[in-house]
């Protein structure tokens, strides 16, 4: 049993120079005037110079000082002409910002590879030590039936933890504090390290395709057959896999089968063929793409391919229609088919109307009702209105009473007119065509908490102009406010100064009459 202390051996300077190599990152020119002040070139040496130091290249040495051309100044190193940034020496904390993750590819005993990942900072304590903080975090060996996997982490108190095995195989990144990820560099693998491994055929351009190539590279390494699937055009599914599409995989994909003809044990040559071609078509689209082949609801492959392609983008399950609707798929695609192609839209919006208009008529209880229409849209309508008008059935009874005891509030005046609002199904069309939020003033108005009324042109009686919201106590204007909540017009404002004018004789009137009554 392999163990991660039996990875082939590593130095830190190994791991130095490959990251030297590949990784370009910023680099620092350290300088102070003396090694005993390092608070301002104006008590410097006596020599009058600096001394620097390079992390490109390493190097520790003085330079005569420039006065035209101080040390901050410097952009290249005078020594190995490498591009940098000039920065203090007490500043040497701006290098433990430099942090990433070096992943590196090293060969192991007969067939095996072992894939390293390690967390890498550069050293502020360059003086006394190597350049870079490199600690290994984990190891993946592979090998001929698949790989294997460890892990260990360091902290101030505990140390370095020891390896710990996972039995996921996955690409582990470098997860900082605070959620912080660090970004990845890769050492390439060399034709010489495959050469004759479990990875000499494995598909090197993975690594830049896939979001997880360890993961791939283990299940090349325990399924052969992922070679062929690769190689057939089918890359694009391995992508869908890693992005939650293992049980969709599973189900289309044969990766035990002993002969490339039985990688796709329900499709044949020609379907192939097809989905190659069709990139489009990913993981679940596949699926349904099988589904709706079994079912047969097509001998015309490119239309299967079209109804797929819809189908998988569709949030719900298309196979509890055909039961739903008393036929099968094949009759409620083309039903479906010709319902998109009468009003131009796609299949799966004509399938979110069936969806609702079943929905509907089992809410409503119509039993016997016709289950696929002749025109679906226009089905849906009628039974949306009439829905409608059940929900609201129980509030416009209030709002009939409340008109009937306003009517003492209509008036009109210089060519306009106002009145109560007559239903709660007004109340709506009026916060829709003026855009605001009166339609939420529906129960207040029903309980007599508020009137809403609407003031209009005499003549465009039917054109939504202000809408106006009385104090039932004190008859005073709460709100009167045009479209989209703007301010009213100064024709409307004048006539609300006569309007309210007039509910206060209204009332006073209307309180003799009741006086004398008494």
């Amino acid at each position: 049993m392999r163990r991660a202390e039996d990875a082939p051996a590593l130095s830190a300077a190994d791991v130095s120079e490959r990251i030297s190599a590949i990784v370009g990152h910023e680099e620092f020119l350290f300088y102070r005037v003396a090694q005993t002040d390092d608070l301002d070139w104006v008590l410097g040496a006596p020599d009058d110079g600096y001394e620097m130091f390079c992390t490109a290249c390493g190097q520790r040495f003085w330079e005569k000082r420039d006065r035209k051309h101080t040390a901050k100044h410097y952009s290249h190193c005078p020594k190995c002409f490498a591009k940098v940034t000039a920065s203090r020496w007490r500043d040497r904390a701006r290098m433990e910002a430099i942090q990433f993750a070096f992943h590196t590819w090293t060969r192991g005993e007969g067939t095996e590879i072992w894939f390293r990942s390690f967390q890498v900072s550069m050293n502020r304590d360059f003086e006394n030590a190597d350049k870079y903080d490199i600690f290994e975090y984990c190891r993946v060996c592979f090998r001929e039936g698949g790989a294997l996997k460890w892990t260990r982490s360091r902290n101030w108190f505990e140390g370095v933890k020891p390896w710990q095995p996972v039995k996921t195989v996955c690409f582990k990144r470098w997860h900082g504090s605070y959620g912080v990820t660090r970004d990845d560099s890769w050492d390439g693998v060399t034709e010489e390290t495959v050469q004759g491994s479990c990875l000499q055929y494995a598909p090197g351009e993975a690594v830049q395709l896939l979001d997880d190539p360890i993961a791939f590279y283990a299940l090349f390494c325990k399924y052969p057959a992922v070679e062929y699937v690769w190689k057939m055009g089918f890359a694009r599914l391995f992508h869908d896999r890693e992005c939650g599409g293992g049980a969709e995989f599973n189900r289309v994909v044969n990766l035990r089968a002993k002969r490339p003809d039985k990688l796709f044990p329900r499709l044949d040559k020609a379907d192939l063929q097809l989905l190659r071609e069709r990139r489009d078509l990913h993981l679940r689209a596949i699926e349904e793409y099988i589904k709706l082949k079994q079912a047969g609801a097509s001998t015309n492959r490119n239309k299967l391919a079209e109804w797929a392609a819809q189908l998988a983008g569709w949030s719900d399950d298309f196979w509890r229609l055909p039961e739903r609707c008393g036929t099968d798929a094949r009759g409620l695609l083309r039903y479906c088919d010709k319902q998109a192609g009468r009003r131009n839209v796609r299949l799966g919006n004509v399938l979110q109307e069936l969806r609702d208009y079943l929905d509907q008529l089992d809410r409503l209880g119509v039993n016997g009702g016709d289950r696929m229409p002749h025109n679906l849209h226009e089905a849906h309508a009628r039974l949306s209105e009439r829905e409608r008008r059940i929900k609201s059935r129980k509030l416009n009874m209030p709002f009939r009473i409340r008109r009937h005891l306003l009517r003492w509030m209509c008036w009109k005046h210089n060519g306009m007119f106002i009145r109560p609002v007559d239903s709660a199904d007004e109340l709506t069309r009026e916060g829709e065509q003026q855009q605001n939020c009166v339609a939420g003033y529906a129960k207040r108005h029903a309980e007599g908490k508020t009137i809403i009324l609407l003031l209009r042109r005499c003549s465009e009686p039917c054109k939504s102009w202000h809408t106006v919201e009385i104090d039932p106590e004190s008859l005073t204007c709460r709100q009167c406010y045009a479209a989209r909540n703007t301010q009213r017009t100064p024709e409307a404002a004048a006539f609300m100064e006569a309007y309210l004018e007039h509910l206060r004789r209204v009332r006073l009137r209307n309180r003799k009459k009741e006086r004398r009554a008494a």
